[in-house]
């Protein structure tokens, strides 16, 4: 059993490099088709278009390597049929359940590299593509900006900013507008504008005006308030395609404690788990399907369903997350679970 694991890992190796390679090439020339015209008139060098998909292969990959598994093992069970090497090994007592172990240790270790991938790779590169792509169009990247945020102090004060913008020349201040701040003593503070210094741990408020619990009201022209969170005001604003694993479990906990918002940080720091280690789940299905193919063709076909099949889940999950319709950790999971659950239930009714 064991030689024959190490003959199905080697069957798969190869041909899982070669789809991982082709998805890859796909997804480059869609980007490269719609970036050409750009290119062409920024008169973009061979060297800066190559740097451009050096810093998307993460991205590729982050797709590719979950789909590739679906294509490798479906195409190396299908010869494995043509060839009725899978008959053989059947008639020599060999189970079909027993026969899932190897191309599943085989998923396994490919779950763990794309996890690699997408919780630290692929933020790091895509800082450094953001930064080249803002070179071709300022001379100086635009400001982040997040819009409605609202934080919970220790003191259980309520913080609001219809917009928080940050300086173009100070990455420890941010530009507030639209300001409401609620104390626990019921008395609130409004104001148009406003700083945050992230070195002081302050809101400065401009044309503030309070409003006491019995009604009465003040109007001052600046008004210090503290501000104690861990985070400051350039970290706040990173978006979180650029934060490692990390870094969005560290901005998901300062999150949670001020009252942040969690619905976007969630979804993205469940995704790439989900993602990565959807190679596995995918290898469950495409193994149980491939261990009853009879011949090459029909390993060709079913990968074409599949991945079709996937592609529509992920998109439709994807969709619904933005249509508030599921949860950040069910819309992250939805495609995974899914397939999991099918895949098992394949496995236990056709290799028991």
């Amino acid at each position: 059993m064991l030689r024959l694991s190490r003959y199905f890992i080697r069957e798969t190796t190869g041909l899982y490099i070669f789809g991982v390679a082709a998805f890859c090439l796909l997804l480059s020339i869609d980007m490269l088709t719609t970036w050409s015209k750009f290119l062409l008139e920024q008169e973009a060098s061979a060297a800066t278009v190559g740097r451009l998909m050096l810093y998307k292969l993460p991205m590729f990959l982050h797709l590719s390597m979950p789909i590739a598994i679906v294509f490798a093992i479906l195409l190396a069970t299908g010869r494995l049929a043509k060839d009725s090497e899978l008959k053989a090994a059947y008639s020599l007592g060999v189970k079909p359940f027993n026969m899932l172990f190897p191309m599943l240790f085989f998923a396994l270790l490919i779950s763990l590299l794309t996890l690699l991938n997408n919780g630290f790779i692929e933020p790091v590169a895509q800082r450094s593509y953001d930064q080249l792509v803002d070179s071709f169009f300022y001379t100086k990247p635009p400001p982040e900006t997040q819009t409605n945020v609202a934080y919970r102090i220790s003191d259980d004060s309520i913080y609001f900013a219809g917009r928080i913008r940050a300086d173009e020349f100070d990455s420890n201040i941010a530009n507030l507008s639209g300001i409401y701040v609620l104390r626990p003593d019921g008395s609130s503070i409004s104001a148009p504008e406003g700083n945050w210094n992230s070195e002081e741990r302050s809101w400065l408020l401009y044309d503030a005006e309070i409003v006491q619990p019995d009604g009465s009201k003040e109007v001052r022209p600046e008004l210090s308030l503290a501000f104690e969170t861990a985070s400051d005001a350039a970290e706040v604003l990173v978006d979180s395609a650029s934060l490692t694993l990390a870094e969005l479990n560290n901005r998901l906990a300062e999150a949670q404690r001020t009252g942040g918002q969690l619905r976007d940080l969630r979804h993205s720091f469940h995704t790439r788990i989900a993602d990565a280690f959807s190679a596995l789940i995918f290898a469950l299905i495409a193994s149980v399907l491939g261990l009853q193919l009879h011949g090459r063709a029909s390993g060709f076909g079913w990968t074409i369903v599949l991945l079709v099949l996937f592609w529509a889940l992920w998109t439709l999950s994807g969709q619904l997350f933005e249509q508030n319709v599921l949860s950040p950790v069910v819309a992250a999971w939805l495609t995974s679970g899914l397939v999991g659950v099918v895949g098992l239930g394949l496995a236990w009714w056709r290799l028991r």
